[in-house]
């Protein structure tokens, strides 16, 4: 058998008999005093038994009542000790109505009993509390500890462990098989490891072919933080375990250490559901085991990470230290294969981190897997990183697969330099059908560091950065996109709270009191005269408000994360058309979105953030005031000669801007969630060609998206976040300071020529770019018309050019009629390539980088940006070539098919047609 040890981090995976040989000792020793008395007990309870019954799939010999039957005091004043200890033998299911039960002695139970259980019957597992004297950090109290045997069941009961700072009660449970620990909920706070053992549950599976399952398992009642590693965790599934241990539905946050843990373990654990929230060092932390048939995984699982928002049983003081979302851990043993499918990551706050999801070089850990899981990201934690794998040590394979895997989030930098990061000797990665969507700041989408034989498929790749950079790696690439935005995470990581479907059956009825149950039914239920619905929008919304009088829930709308404290309820609602409902007396006193946007319903009818205050109040307003109010917002709007208008591109956007006069909303495109605070303004835009405008005087002063992107126009012309600022400068000023500005640019804006050139066919051109355009000389007649970046015109005669300067690039060039020679800087191209509307380029970085590219359109050389050299190739949809200090760039249409790079040199590249 193994042995929990209390050493280091370091736990041995030993065997330890003789270890539970002293334990065993000192329990024979301990019942030796009680033997008389249990003798007589034994005797009443055989004859007081129910017969044989079938409970949770289990033949149980006798069914008995740890009051009538054992003489337990429901009260907590007696302890229950011998009584539970002298009914503890095979085929013994002990219910325990509601009450409390004082637990002074730990069981050491290893008699390789079959078929025991310890079940509530009260209709929540609070009903039924073990407690235990205040103050027993002497012994770091262990309630159980249950080191051989099988089919043991603990069910519908809590562990108070109470709020002070030195109790706590933790449980081991080993089972060969059929182990079942289901709606137990540790209450109180728990200490740090000075005062209790490293987790409140170590479950081990003894046998390589069994089972056992936690499900339903609460820890969310906080915890000292104290810091890795001198904080509890929640689960642990130790070195000693060899088959499989089964986490369903369970709740586990604010922890001092790990959620859960099974990196030492020889067999595997498989996560199914749950919620892991603001839990120190780790919210997951798992290995894939060494099993002969069975490999871990963790299936539909949420982790949420807002260190900033710990939850009510936080103290003054309390604050994470390093906490991380998933850690791929084999602790050195170099196990490979892990799968997480279908899970949610949210990280909306968190100090220092080493990832949302990472594997630590130290770690030990071959490959792993993630599959549909949606990643948001709005801190500066690095979202994904596999750090470099010891090929002597770890398992095939290396590689880090990530399939349709969604990551978005405001984040604007990440400590890799990219979204993903795939170190050394991850050999075989792969990126396919999956989505990088981070627009703000400066951040690549992935990272491949001296990795072979790796691959990015099929994603869409919409970055602030470089799409892909490679260090002395080898990718090959293949219908890589750059437009779309990506799915976000839901935070439904519900749980059943006080769930009791398989807890009472109709032989417990008596043990209940009817009228106690159907009385508090009715006074949570009954609902209050008011009703506020908030109806999601599919934006992840957070809110807060507080009510004059009194505040509950409506059904079963609410879920663990949505919390009412007498008048208040702080929330969150995310999928589109999913509800919060809550009934209330009194009025509204104040209602605010903490993040975000939802629908808000007041007795059925919609209102706004800054209406619902006023929804069940005497609206009978004195008409005089609104008019007046209506008149000088728009006397005030018409002295306002600029507008800025933003225009959703479908990406949930935050923006704020600053002008440097006056600031006001035009008409009513302003929602609730949108504020202005003198000349400055925040809001949310989300819709594809929804828009938010405003008029102002003077000109913008400073303008940035706190999260995704959106059109910008000011005046009518679009403009970009890093020019808004500039957009109104010129009209402010007088013509000598126009002269003076636009010579300054002219200065220092790089020059380029474009020339036209006649082959004696008449030929009408049109051309456009993105900067200024200027007629070069007398090459240009009366019949050809310039504006300030485009020019429309005719050339004829063989020999005969139109020349122009121009900055910028140019967007397109088209012959309306005929054809002419082009040249660009002096340079003849093919005027087809700037009709197609995508780009890529590959920049060196001094050292020789080899490129391939396909595409499923037509792709030539942008000389413009970088010219080719006569090595490199383009023929017909595909590229093939070369650079070393130097740039190398295309346009395309249609999408890339192939792309292999081997070397260092920089790529980025636009999709601009989906």
């Amino acid at each position: 058998m193994a042995r929990l040890t209390d050493g280091d981090d370091d736990e041995s995976a030993a065997d330890s008999d003789s270890i539970l040989e002293s334990q065993l000792n000192r329990r024979n020793y301990l019942k030796l005093g009680a033997i008389a008395a249990s003798t007589a007990l034994s005797a009443g309870v055989a004859s007081a038994a129910s017969g044989p019954e079938e409970r949770f799939g289990i033949q149980w010999d006798r069914v008995v009542n740890a009051v009538d039957d054992l003489g337990m005091d429901p009260n907590g004043n007696e302890p229950i000790d011998n009584q539970l200890d002298s009914a503890y033998e095979s085929g013994t299911l002990i219910e325990f109505p509601p009450g409390e039960y004082l637990a002074t002695e730990t069981q050491y139970w290893n008699d390789d009993v079959s078929r025991f259980g310890m079940v509530g019957t009260g209709s929540s597992h609070k009903d039924v509390q073990f407690v235990f004297p205040s103050g027993n950090n002497g012994e770091k109290y262990r309630f159980l500890e249950i080191t051989s045997g099988d089919h043991h069941v603990l069910k519908n009961f809590s562990i108070q462990q109470t709020d002070d700072d030195t109790t706590t009660a933790d449980i081991w449970m080993i089972n060969d098989d059929g182990g079942l620990i289901e709606d137990v909920e540790w209450l109180g706070r728990t200490p740090t490891d000075n005062n209790a053992r490293r987790q409140l549950l170590a479950y081990d599976c003894s046998s390589v072919d069994g089972v056992n399952v936690a499900r339903r398992v609460y820890m969310r009642e906080g915890a000292e933080l104290p810091g890795y590693p001198d904080g509890v965790a929640g689960i642990r599934v130790q070195g000693g375990s060899v088959g499989e241990i089964r986490l369903v539905d369970c709740h586990i946050e604010q922890r001092g250490s790990s959620s859960f843990r099974a990196t030492h373990t020889r067999g595997v654990l498989r996560v199914e559901g749950g919620l892991f929230k603001n839990n120190d060092n780790t919210n997951m932390r798992i290995s894939a085991g060494d099993h002969p048939d069975k490999t871990s995984w963790i299936k539909g699982a949420t982790v949420i990470m807002d260190a900033d928002n710990l939850n009510e049983h936080a103290r003054d003081g309390d604050s994470l230290d390093s906490p991380e979302g998933l850690r791929i851990d084999s602790t050195g043993n170099g196990y490979a294969g892990v799968l997480i499918e279908d899970c949610d990551f949210i990280f909306k706050s968190c100090p220092t981190s080493r990832g949302i999801v990472s594997s630590p070089t130290w770690a030990g850990h071959g490959g792993f897997t993630l599959r549909n899981c949606r990643i948001q990201n709005d801190t500066s934690v690095q979202t994904i990183h596999a750090d470099s794998v010891d090929t002597d040590t770890a398992d095939k394979p290396w590689g880090v697969n990530l399939e349709n895997v969604s990551i978005t989030g405001s984040t604007r930098s990440q400590p890799a330099g990219a979204a993903v990061c795939i170190d050394n000797d991850r050999n075989g990665s792969t990126v396919q059908n999956s989505c990088i969507h981070f627009p703000n700041g400066d951040v690549d989408g992935v990272l491949v560091n001296d990795a072979t034989n790796c691959e990015i498929l099929d994603s869409n790749i919409n970055v602030s950065g470089q799409a892909t950079v490679f260090s002395g790696a080898d990718v090959d690439t293949s219908n890589i996109t750059s437009s779309d935005t990506c799915p976000l995470p839901s935070a439904d990581g519900s749980t059943s709270d006080d769930s009791t479907d398989s807890t009472t059956d109709d032989s417990t009825d008596s043990t209940t009191d009817d009228s106690t149950t159907d009385s508090t039914t009715d006074s949570t239920t009954e609902p209050l005269p008011n009703e506020i619905r908030l109806v999601g929008t599919g934006t992840t919304t957070q809110y807060e408000f507080t009510v004059t009088d009194s505040l509950q829930a409506s059904g079963d709308t609410i879920e663990e994360w949505d919390d009412i404290s007498g008048g208040t309820a702080t929330g969150w609602i995310t999928t589109d058309g999913v509800e919060d409902t809550y009934t209330f007396s009194g009025d509204i006193d104040s209602f605010s979105f903490l993040e975000g946007e939802c629908e808000i319903y007041v007795n059925g009818e919609q209102v706004t953030e800054s209406t619902v205050t006023d929804a069940t109040t005497d609206t009978s307003t004195d008409d005089s005031t609104t008019d007046s109010t209506d008149d000088s917002t728009t006397n005030s709007t018409s002295d306002l000669s600029h507008e800025l208008r933003l225009v959703g591109t479908g990406t949930q956007t935050q923006y704020e801007f600053t002008v440097s006069d006056a600031l006001e909303a035009s008409g009513d495109t302003i929602e609730s969630w949108d504020t202005i605070d003198g000349t400055s303004a925040s809001g949310w835009i989300t819709t594809e060609g929804v828009e938010d405008t405003f008029n102002f005087a003077g000109s913008v002063t400073s303008f940035g998206f706190v999260e995704g992107e959106a059109e910008i126009y000011v005046d009518g012309e679009q403009v970009t976040e890093s020019t808004v600022t500039d957009a109104t400068t010129d009209s402010s000023t007088d013509s000598s300071t126009d002269d003076s500005t636009d010579s300054t640019t002219d200065s220092t804006d790089s020059q380029n020529e474009l020339r036209l050139v006649g082959t004696g066919v008449e030929t009408q051109y049109e051309v456009s770019v993105s900067g200024t355009l200027e007629a070069s000389d007398d090459t240009i007649e009366e019949w050809d018309d310039v504006s300030e970046s485009s020019a429309t015109g005719w050339v004829t005669t063989e020999g005969v050019d139109d020349t122009y300067t121009f900055t910028g690039t140019i967007t397109s060039l088209s012959f309306l009629q005929g054809e002419a020679e082009v040249y660009v800087n002096g340079t003849q191209v093919d005027p087809a390539v700037f009709s197609l509307p995508n780009t890529l380029v590959v920049d060196g970085d001094g050292t020789e980088t080899t490129y391939e590219f396909m595409v499923s359109g037509d792709i030539l050389n942008d000389p413009l940006v970088g010219p080719i050299e006569s090595d490199d190739s383009v023929t017909s949809g595909k590229v093939k070539g070369s650079v070393t200090d130097n740039v190398d760039a295309f346009r395309f249409s249609g999408d890339i098919r192939k792309m292999n790079l081997t070397g260092d040199a920089a790529l980025t590249f636009e999709d601009n047609d989906g």
